[in-house]
């Protein structure tokens, strides 16, 4: 997270109160940070400095003094600042005299776009200095990528002849005297020769023309983003009028950047005059960019939608209030009945909208979840009542982590290293260097930065970019990362797909699709997968040297050796292989801990959800299914059927009945004929290959002489009709009708050639049923 250093005296000046250093660490919570070192009280009282710690990268108005003593103020209750008399809109655009800069058009293929104003009004003192010094190193390190995307200058105003012009120029042929020199050298000479030069150089050494910004008499101010000229840009102690400019791949970032440097000088008593940048060609903000500008766009949030997120019940002015702390412009109405359903309006009967125009310092309120995230600090987190929650659950791990787990062990057996990416990158990391279209890519629509523009669709695009960094790391590099990735997809309910994914990447001399082959086949067969691989047409690989991974007929990863023009788009000049796999798609179909679950589910349940076949099988039998003795009376063949016999039979009632049985494979008719065979005489009636059957013959399967065989069970000595009953227990009243699974749930076992029901020997008119061949099998 982003540190700055203050000088005690300024930061309480800006502030207009002091406070002891505890009431301060407390405080600075309000401006998302926290006091990382108090002063060294042994210094003089105007060279103390305080270090403080931002703890948000996404409000980079903080990184200044000037920025965490505004919030502080504003929060307490100060006046907030009228930045309307210098900064222009869209519809109000300042008058700038002749302060204006013209851009050569041959700008826009090399650092396109620039910004600027002028501070005024009083002498810059030695605090203010190193304040705006520090303020211009932390916007273009961190926000500015390392001066990529933003680089600052500082000017002195009184010897400047406007119009100023922006130009490219030959760096062999163009020549000034450099910040900290007192001899000329030409710009390519200060790449090499200069410190500054060789720290920033590496942004526009490889460019045809350089970068250069001069006066009206074509005397240097710089050469962005490297360095000041040592006349025009050497501000010293004491200066009153300073010009300041910023330049940059990024308009609104540029316009952002010197909206808080405006701000911070405005703040502390400066005037700023605005300075009007002449481009030939078309920026986000327009030809003709005056600064500072206004460009923020309007975020809105309900009343309804702040509560339910913060789980209480502020008013509407109580939202208002805390807003306001937080130096937000908002306004506030009553919901048009005619846009909310029903619904909506019966559980929402006071909603409020709300519509926020954020100060031109910020531009991080990409959703409603920022605003409100504004309205908790504005309300102060002390100020909320902790709730004891009223549910408990368990938790646990989920089961993506799990297995993610597993797979990442087996990663760093195979010698991998774990990295961890953002999830958000631009353009030309996740499209144009991987050489890929951009037709399934998520593009956010409002994007603080182009760095942040783009959600990744894929994590070796990511692998690639820590490679690019890591050309003087001893070889082989292998890494890997298990994350999200998200694509557009029109199958989900929200036109996107997030999965979980494998990417991983070695990058060495003797890099090849063999090697990596081989270390996917030990991870799939370490994660219980067998899987193919077919050939596929990807565009970041070389043809014929990458292979789709196939599961179950579908496309589950890919992997191969990374294209030359692909490694030549990152700066890479060793040979590389990646792939990448839905880890998702790899997970077991039973979940990791479901069994233990669902032991233990069954383990606790309750009595009463326990059926009665589970608790007393036997009872359950006397209660649910009959068995009877039936007589085969007649033998006939189902003419649809080749296995099936029908069987009429005699079963007591008086009433022929009908059951069809698969035996014909495994006996002969005569074998079934007269025969005393037991019955399921209650199960439901069905339609078997056009006749109909009422119940079930029961026989038991046994091998003789390696062959299958089938034996009936028979009661010889039991009359047709008679009832089977449990040893040691009676029969009770049962239905008419049974499905087959309700037969089922009670065990029908030979054992030691008795038949077995629930545990209980089977009885036919008080004697056990037996059989004399087949034992300790289940009866069917």
């Amino acid at each position: 997270m982003p540190k700055i250093e203050v000088n005690e005296n300024l930061f309480f000046n800006l502030l207009g109160k002091k406070y002891d250093f505890d009431t301060l660490e407390k405080k600075l919570t309000f401006a998302k940070a926290e006091l990382d070192e108090k002063p060294d009280m042994s210094q003089p009282e105007n060279e103390r400095v305080i270090k403080i710690e931002l703890n948000d990268t996404n409000r980079p108005d903080l990184w200044s003094t000037g920025g965490v003593t505004r919030q502080l103020r504003i929060h307490e209750g100060a006046k907030r600042s009228n930045y309307s008399s210098f900064l222009s809109k869209k519809d109000s655009v300042k008058d700038c005299a002749d302060r204006v800069i013209t851009v050569d058009p041959e700008m826009k293929n090399i650092r396109p776009y620039m910004v600027s104003f002028v501070i005024s009004g009083k002498p810059i003192d030695d605090p203010m200095l190193k304040d705006i010094i520090q303020t211009q190193e932390k916007l273009c390190w961190n926000f500015g990528r390392k001066r990529r995307s933003i680089s600052m200058g500082v000017y002195r105003m009184a010897d400047i002849k406007w119009p100023c012009h922006y130009k490219a120029v030959d760096p062999d042929k163009t020549s000034f005297v450099p910040l900290q020199c007192e001899q000329p050298m030409t710009c390519r000479q200060i790449l090499t020769e200069h410190p500054k030069g060789k720290d920033f150089g590496w942004i526009i050494k490889d460019l045809p023309k350089f970068p250069l910004l001069t006066d009206d008499t074509d005397e240097v101010l710089s050469m962005a983003p490297v360095i000041n000229s040592a006349t025009l840009g050497a501000v010293q102690v004491g200066d009153k009028d300073l010009m300041v400019e910023l330049t940059g791949d990024n308009m609104e970032n540029l316009m952002l950047s010197a909206n808080i440097v405006a701000c911070d000088f405005f703040d502390a008593g400066y005037e700023i005059l605005p300075v009007k940048v002449v481009h030939p060609y078309e920026t986000a903000l327009g030809k003709e960019v005056v600064a500072p500008f206004y460009f923020q766009p309007s975020t809105k949030t309900t009343l309804a939608a702040i509560n339910k997120k913060l789980g209480c019940d502020l008013t509407k002015d109580e939202v208002l209030d805390a807003l306001a702390r937080m130096d937000n412009d908002v306004s506030a109405k009553d919901f048009d009945a005619s846009e909310k359903t029903a619904s909506y309006l019966k559980a929402n009967k006071n909603d409020v909208e709300f519509v926020l125009n954020p100060p031109p310092y910020r531009n991080d309120f990409l959703h409603e979840v920022d605003i409100i995230e504004d309205v908790m600090i504005g309300v102060g987190l002390d100020n909320f009542k902790p709730v004891r929650p009223s549910d408990f659950t368990v938790g646990q791990l989920s089961d993506v982590t799990l297995f993610s787990r597993k797979a990442k062990e087996i990663m760093v057996g195979l010698g991998y290293q774990e990295m961890i990416f953002n999830y958000l990158g631009s353009k030309r990391d996740y499209i144009d260097r991987m050489c890929v279209s951009s037709e399934n890519v998520i593009e956010i629509s409002n994007p603080m930065s182009e760095n942040y523009q783009f959600v990744r669709p894929s994590i070796i695009a990511s692998l690639l970019r820590a490679e690019s960094q890591a050309g003087q790391a001893v070889f082989p590099h292998k890494i890997f990362e298990i994350g999200k990735v998200a694509f557009l997809d029109s199958s989900e309910n929200t036109g996107t797909k997030t999965i979980q994914s494998l990417g991983f990447m070695t990058a060495c001399n003797n890099a090849n699709f063999n090697s990596l082959a081989s270390e996917v086949s030990t991870l799939l067969y370490l994660l219980d997968h067998k899987y193919d691989v077919k050939e596929v047409e990807d565009p970041r690989f070389i043809p014929g040297r990458q292979a789709a991974i196939m599961l179950n007929g579908k496309q589950v990863g890919v992997f191969g050796e990374v294209h030359p023009q692909v490694l030549e788009n990152w700066g890479i000049i060793v040979p590389c292989v990646a792939g990448e796999i839905d880890i998702e798609a790899l997970m077991p179909k039973e979940k990791p801990h479901s069994k233990p679950a669902e032991k233990a589910k069954n383990e606790s349940k309750p009595a009463g959800n326990i059926s009665p076949a589970e608790t007393d099988p036997a009872a359950y039998f006397n209660s649910h299914i009959e068995l009877l003795v039936a007589k085969i009376e007649k033998v006939e063949t189902n003419p649809q059927g080749d296995k099936l016999y029908v069987e009429t039979m005699d079963d007591g009632s008086g009433t022929p009945r009908i059951i069809q049985s698969g035996l014909r494979p495994y006996l002969k008719e005569e074998e079934l004929l007269g025969k005393h065979v037991i019955i399921a005489a209650n199960l439901a009636p069905r339609k078997m290959k056009g006749v109909e059957s009422r119940g079930m013959l029961l026989a038991c399967d046994y091998t003789e002489d390696g062959k299958e065989k089938v034996e009936l069970l028979t009661a010889p000595w039991a009359s047709p009709g008679t009832v089977i009953t449990l040893e040691g227990s009676e029969p009770g009243e049962k239905p008419a009708k049974i499905d087959i699974d309700k037969f089922c749930k009670v065990s029908y076992k030979i054992q030691n050639h008795s038949f077995v029901i629930a545990g209980k020997n089977a009885l036919a008119a008080g004697k056990p049923v037996t059989t004399q061949k087949a034992d300790n099998c289940d009866v069917e």
